[in-house]
């Protein structure tokens, strides 16, 4: 599959993914939400998720990811305030999602080092004022070959060092600001 493929798949994905904002009963169905791949591994049973009492109102003070092989279409920023380092191979933090025409779409995923795996927590529901809890307890895997998929590129680009996470939050998002850290590539 081209790049090009690959990258219009993944907006498409993210884009029903996270533009979806589903009731609570459908979130809970026992197949997860559709359009989303149900590989990886499980959420731990125990894990309890405290989602950000902030979201970003707007796009200044993001910092973009850039995905240097995307078609241009999507976006992808991380809020600096809500990165966290849950455990040691865990980052937790809110991605926002701009298409080119504006639509803006906001989730609470988790980026598991361990396993190149992430998982959405949660979609912020702009209508309710609220976060939109994700049903589906599956982990995804990141495409940490690609230059177009946003959570392989802050796996493998910025966040991940073997598996672990490659600091703390503050470590983690300048390493996002300041570019492509050499010694990622052989990760």
């Amino acid at each position: 599959m081209s790049a090009a493929a690959r990258s219009a798949r993944l907006c498409a994905a993210l884009a029903c993914a996270l533009g979806a904002l589903l009731p609570v009963a459908a979130q809970e169905a026992p197949g997860g939400i559709e359009g989303l791949p149900s590989q990886g591994p499980q959420v731990k049973p125990g894990a309890i998720v405290h989602f950000p009492a902030q979201v970003p109102a707007d796009d200044s003070g993001l910092v973009e990811v850039p995905l240097p092989s995307a078609s241009g279409e999507m976006r992808f920023m991380v809020d600096p305030g809500s990165v966290s380092r849950a455990e040691p191979s865990l980052v937790r933090y809110t991605l926002v999602a701009r298409s080119r025409s504006g639509y803006r779409n906001i989730s609470y995923e988790g980026l598991n080092c361990d396993d190149n795996t992430w998982h959405i927590y949660a979609t912020w529901d702009a209508a309710g004022k609220r976060w939109a809890a994700n049903g589906d307890k599956t982990w995804v895997r990141a495409n940490v070959v690609s230059n177009s998929d946003v959570h392989g590129v802050l796996d493998h680009d910025y966040w991940c060092k073997g598996a672990m996470a490659a600091g703390d939050a503050k470590e983690l998002m300048q390493r996002l600001r300041s570019g492509l850290q050499p010694y990622f590539v052989a990760h």
